[in-house]
């Protein structure tokens, strides 16, 4: 039942570097979602937002259909290996790629690898047993998933064990989880780092296209002076227009002043589109990097202890009277737990409850022996 791993600090986006610009949020025809960035929070704003999601976070006592996270999961790896595929054969042909981009080659195989981790760790049928959320935009969904998906948000893909323990404990304050959301955790974090870094993937063959979108125009000025232009001039096309300029060729120059007239025409700017393009390859790189380094922190994390550590019903199972209890070895430990599991409804509250009884009843024992 073991999960977990390694990893220190981690980059955070500077609010500046998030700001894409509001001329040019884009209608994300290719990307469907925009990364999991969220307002960065300090460890206590983290720790009341985990409370505040406990409160807010309304139980289904049905078992809907929930959603297929294993199928939008290899949705997931298809769409990085095409992007793998694509961003090598614009290396191997000496092109420059972002340094998102050298970070998503670098680092492929541990993509792979832990999408493989997930697939094992977390079955189908585990993963329908997991509480799940009533509200309507989150219908269905696995608590503990949605849980994941706030704490990659608010870090903007940085984790580190404190910020595992505290968010964790924080909303366990309001709303115990059960023993098999804890277990299901690092699965859930992995699913949704994974998510991140295939939408940032989206996002550097979204600036790819756009960069190759301006290369093709630029050629056809041979048989065609005023092609047509992209109906939505995004930031990455603007900037390949600004920087082949550099090569001072007469037709070029033409190209960017009818782009200069149709962003003025739409209240902006080349230099705008310029600054956005830069702002979302800084943006992006710090990204993808906390969340390939979180990946791989998830990958070395002794798990074990870490459920052992945050698990209300472990601290609760250690009050034996006896200490018996705490001098098992951690598989006969487990036993216990999966009793309890047997034993209880499936909330937190209700395991709780039956360990709070096992308690009671082998002190009420010790007293009658005494």
């Amino acid at each position: 039942m073991g999960y977990f791993s390694k990893r220190g600090g981690g980059l955070t986006s500077s609010a500046a570097s998030r700001a894409r610009g509001k001329a040019f949020t884009r209608k994300r025809q290719q990307v469907e979602n925009e990364p999991l960035r969220g307002e960065l929070l300090s460890m206590e704003a983290l720790e009341e937002q985990a409370r505040v999601l406990a409160a807010r976070f309304t139980l289904t006592p049905e078992r809907p259909r929930g959603r297929d996270v294993l199928g939008r999961l290899r949705e997931n790896i298809a769409s990085l290996r095409n992007a793998y595929r694509s961003l090598s054969d614009d290396c191997r042909r000496g092109e420059v790629v972002d340094p998102a981009a050298e970070w998503l080659l670098d680092n492929f195989h541990l993509l792979e690898a832990e999408s493989r981790s997930v697939i094992h760790d977390l079955p189908t049928h585990y993963y329908r047993k997991l509480p799940r959320l009533a509200a309507r935009e989150l219908a269905g969904q696995a608590r503990i998933h949605a849980l994941s998906v706030a704490l990659v948000q608010h870090g903007d893909g940085s984790l580190d064990s404190e910020r595992l323990t505290r968010f964790i404990s924080a909303f366990q304050d309001v709303a115990p989880l059960t023993i098999g959301e804890l277990w299901a955790w690092p699965s859930m974090l992995r699913l949704s780092l994974l998510e991140n870094v295939r939408i940032l993937g989206e996002l550097l063959l979204e600036a790819r296209a756009a960069r190759k979108r301006a290369n093709d125009m630029i050629a056809a000025l041979d048989t065609s002076p005023e092609p047509a232009l992209p109906d939505e001039l995004l930031p990455a096309f603007v900037e390949q227009l600004r920087q082949r300029l550099r090569e001072h060729d007469p037709r070029i120059s033409a190209l960017c002043a009818r782009v200069d007239a149709q962003l003025e025409a739409e209240g902006t700017s080349t230099e705008e589109a310029v600054r956005a393009e830069h702002q979302r390859e800084a943006s992006d790189l710090v990204s993808m990097e906390n969340s390939i380094t979180s990946l791989r922190f998830c990958g070395t994390l002794d798990w074990s202890r870490y459920f052992e550590r945050v698990s209300l019903l472990e601290q609760v199972l250690r009050r034996d009277p006896a200490s018996a209890y705490m001098q098992m070895d951690f598989g006969s430990r487990d036993r216990y737990r999966q009793a309890v599991e047997e034993l209880s409804l499936p909330s937190g509250q209700a395991q709780i409850g039956v360990a709070l009884r096992a308690i009671e009843s082998a002190r009420q024992a010790a007293r009658e022996l005494g």
